[in-house]
Parts: C-alpha cells; structure tokens; sequence
C-alpha cells in the first residue's frame, strides 16, 4: 500500500510478474492483461484511500497506477504461462 490503498496495476509485465506466483504443480504462473481507466493522476501516499479532488487515480510517477473504483479496470485476457 505504498501508493494508496487501492488496487495496483502496472504497464509494465516483468514487474508485475514478481508478483504472480508460481503453481505448487506446474510451476505455471498467472496474469491478468487489464484495460485501466486511469484519467487524471497524481502522486500517492501510504495513508490515502481515495485520490485528491480532482484526481482519478494515483501513481509512484513512473510505473504503477492505483485505481479506487471497480469501474475503473476491466480484464480482458487471463494470460498463464512459466
């Protein structure tokens, strides 16, 4: 919850893959490839649990984005690979 308290996504996959797991059986791991809904944002906080007025989401300014609403992310392929 570095960002907010949200829930996090990032455009890029070789970070998010740090945190897919791998199956206890196969070793496969899995990875939603989402639509985000980003609009206007800005710079999160530990603390926050909603963005600013004004403010749809929130960032780390480079690579992850923190959406509040369910509204805001649609998956569209679950992707599973090794």
């Amino acid at each position: 919850t570095a960002y907010g308290v949200g829930c996090y996504f990032s455009a890029s996959a070789r970070y998010s893959h740090s945190y897919a797991k791998a199956n206890v059986y196969g070793g496969e791991r899995c990875m939603f490839l989402t639509r985000v809904l980003v609009g206007r944002t800005t710079l999160g906080s530990s603390s926050m649990k909603t963005p600013p007025s004004g403010y749809d989401t929130t960032t780390d300014g480079s690579n992850i984005f923190v959406t509040y609403h369910d509204a805001q992310a649609y998956a569209d392929y679950l992707i599973t690979y090794k």
